[in-house]
């Protein structure tokens, strides 16, 4: 099966988002979990223990799509993310990844998320679950991270 451009950009900031959650200590739990509500994009854990769902939204702010993707980020090496900015600031585009989670998603990624934690109560921590947002923007020469926890 062949991945569409958009289905590309969005492994990709899974890939970046995964490689962050790595720099800092969370434990992978899964990726691409499905759902009949819907799908969530990372499951994770974080040092505290805390249960994460991430929601993992990507734009590609580059001049030229038709160029590779920058290489340098890590996917399991747990070296530093050599072109990953972490930013609070815009990206400088009129469109922000943020702006993808409508009311709506964010209550349907809600409810996915709740879902999974009822199903899977006897292994949720004592800390609980968090819900939140990777936003990421791909430039030409870097690329630009912005966490948000505790969306909803």
């Amino acid at each position: 099966m062949t991945q569409t451009k958009r289905q590309d950009i969005g492994r990709f900031g899974e890939d970046i988002c995964c490689g962050y959650l790595e720099h800092i200590g969370a434990k992978l739990i899964k990726r691409n979990f499905r759902t009949k509500f819907g799908e969530l994009d990372i499951i994770a854990k974080s040092p505290d223990k805390t249960l994460l769902f991430i929601e993992v939204k990507t734009i590609d702010n580059r001049s030229d799509r038709s160029k590779p993707y920058l290489k340098s980020y890590p996917l399991s090496s747990g070296n530093v993310l050599e072109y990953v900015r972490q930013s609070t600031s815009s990206s400088g585009s009129d469109f922000m990844p943020e702006d993808e989670m409508s009311t709506k998603k964010i209550g349907n990624f809600k409810k996915i998320s709740e879902w999974y934690a009822n199903k899977n109560s006897k292994e949720l921590p004592a800390n609980g679950y968090r819900l939140d947002l990777a936003a990421i923007t791909l430039f030409d020469d870097h690329i630009s991270l912005r966490y948000h926890t505790n969306i909803s």
